[in-house]
């Protein structure tokens, strides 16, 4: 018996390569509509938690735009306005590996202001501006032993804190440049003060958070070839590589985040630490490990907002100075109890690498803010040198604890002595 085949089958049997392309040209154009439809279309969708919503953005596989806590201006997010205070835990380390603490340290963070950050008056009311991420509005020890609240009770001068945890160093200068240039005197937002401190964190304010600040300004001038380019596909399958393998910022994005902690914890001192728990160096340290994505593109793009910086607080007379906050690995390296730690791990083979590239990463740092004239405290010195360095962080957290803040704020007033002249 003989089958007739459909006509179109037919000839396409004589013209494959014609159909090939066809085919090919039809299936581009439906993962192009997909790539556009999931980046403008499916933020609204209540399919996601809050947590994988914040990551997804992070990603890049949703529209920044779509976020109503976008602000253009600083090619990031603020917090909800107006807000009443909240209360968290000093646990991240600990629940990226899935770690549940029957009594994490708790905190309280104050309420937000109008303009999204975490303050009890508006800049127009402050002599003093701090600018920083999640180590400057206190993520480890709640906002009233935060560095701004505890500089402000030292020094009695009416402290502002533009912060908030993701941003990094261009954002910093995008703040400040907000605060004093584009808010016009008198107005509410303005800060008419001359101190400004930026809380410079070695961790990831020139890294991660400089990558997704660079990636959202390629992409707004990207516009429509985004989606020819397939980006938010591949942005899509990268993030679900990075939760699937308990990698990246994706690693939190799970509701059961247990994974292979790959020896990062648990991790003994030799040196007391709070509540006397071993440490747990958050996952992502491993980015440290090797540093060649951190090349001249990336010193040049430090110097020029450094020197954005300058001229800024130049153009306002403003006194710039920069705290620069050392990494919990830096800082206890020296005092972790290796005869207790797996010599097979990935921690105890690469630890080492990790904390020599950071401290080569703080180094260039410090070579570039001499470089651009700006006056700098390294707290890593200091922090070396407490004989109760492995209380100034949490082993449960990433951030520092209300001694460390204390400490910090202590070689601020020492280092910088507030006079008369403001």
């Amino acid at each position: 018996m003989r089958i007739t085949l459909p006509a179109f089958v037919s000839r396409c049997h004589w013209r494959r390569p014609v159909c090939a392309a066809c085919l090919a040209t039809v299936l581009y154009l439906a993962l192009a509509g997909l790539d556009a439809g999931i980046y403008h279309g499916l933020p609204h969708a209540p399919l996601f938690s809050d947590k994988q919503r914040e990551l997804l953005y992070s990603y890049g596989v949703f529209d920044p735009t779509t976020n109503p806590l976008y602000r253009q201006w600083l090619h990031g997010y603020v917090n909800e306005p107006n807000q009443p205070p909240r209360s968290g835990t000093a646990d991240d380390a600990y629940r990226a590996y899935g770690i549940a603490l029957p009594d994490p340290p708790g905190l309280t963070v104050a309420a937000t202001d109008p303009l999204g950050w975490w303050n009890g008056r508006m800049p127009r009311e402050a002599d003093v501006l701090f600018i920083g991420d999640s180590f400057c509005y206190g993520a480890g020890s709640g906002s009233a032993r935060s560095i701004p609240a505890l500089y402000e009770k030292a020094t009695g001068q009416p402290v502002y804190a533009a912060c908030k945890n993701g941003y990094g160093l261009p954002q910093y200068r995008d703040i400040l440049r907000r605060l004093t240039v584009e808010t016009p005197p008198g107005a509410p937002g303005h800060f008419g003060g001359r101190d400004v401190f930026v809380l410079l964190y070695v961790g990831n304010d020139t890294a991660a958070d400089l990558f997704v600040y660079r990636d959202r300004l390629a992409e707004e001038r990207l516009g429509v070839w985004r989606h020819v380019k397939l980006r938010t596909l591949w942005r899509l399958s990268r993030f679900l590589r990075d939760a699937d393998q308990g990698a990246g910022q994706a690693l939190a994005a799970g509701p059961t985040p247990t994974v292979d902690t790959h020896g990062y914890f648990p991790v003994p001192l030799t040196v007391p630490t709070q509540k006397g728990l071993p440490f747990a160096f958050h996952p992502f340290y491993r980015s440290f490990a090797d540093t060649a994505w951190f090349g001249p593109a990336e010193e040049e793009s430090v110097a020029a907002v450094l020197a954005d910086l300058r001229r800024l607080a130049e153009s306002r007379h403003l006194r710039l100075r920069v705290v620069l906050l050392p990494t919990a690995l830096q800082v206890v390296f020296p005092r972790i109890d290796f005869a207790a730690v797996d010599r097979r791990s990935e921690f105890a083979r690469k630890s080492w690498d990790e904390v020599r590239n950071l401290n080569a990463l703080a180094g260039l740092l410090l070579g570039m803010l001499s470089d651009a004239g700006i006056e700098t405290l390294d707290m890593e010195p200091a922090f070396m040198n407490d004989p109760d360095a492995g209380r100034l962080y949490w082993p449960t957290d990433s951030h520092l604890t209300p001694e460390g803040n204390a400490a910090t704020v202590a070689a601020m007033c020492a280092a910088f002595v507030p006079d008369d002249d403001r």
